[in-house]
C-alpha cells in the first residue's frame, strides 16, 4: 500500500476531504476485478486516465487471500446471473399481466 503521490486535506463543515496534488478529489472505491475482488482502495477520479502514475492512489485493505480470489469471483457471476434471472422473470410477470387484462 504506497502513496503515489502528494495528498491536500482540507476541512469544511460537512467534514475532511482529501485531494490529489492534480486538485480532484479523492474517492473511495472497492474493486471487483478477479485479481482484487471486494479490495478498497482510495484514488484520485483522474488516476483512470492516467498511465503515468502521479496521481494518487493507496490500497486500504490487504491484498485479497488466495482463496477469496477463488471464490468471490465466482459469487459475484452466480450473483449477475440470479439479478438477470429476477429481471427476466419480473419481465414475464409483466406480459402474463398486460395479457390477462386484455381477457
Amino acid at each position: 500500500m504506497s502513496e503515489i503521490s502528494t495528498l491536500e486535506i482540507s476541512t469544511t463543515s460537512s467534514g475532511t476531504s482529501r485531494y490529489c496534488a492534480c486538485g480532484t478529489k479523492i474517492i473511495r472505491r472497492t474493486s471487483w476485478t478477479d485479481l482484487n475482488p471486494g479490495r478498497r482502495f482510495d484514488a484520485c477520479d483522474k488516476n483512470w486516465n492516467s498511465k503515468s502514475g502521479v496521481h494518487y492512489f493507496e490500497g486500504v485493505d490487504n491484498e485479497t487471500c488466495p482463496r477469496g480470489k477463488q471464490v468471490v469471483p465466482d459469487l459475484l457471476r452466480r450473483l449477475r446471473a440470479m439479478e438477470e434471472e429476477g429481471r427476466a422473470k419480473e419481465e414475464q410477470l409483466r406480459a402474463v399481466e398486460a395479457k390477462k387484462k386484455e381477457l
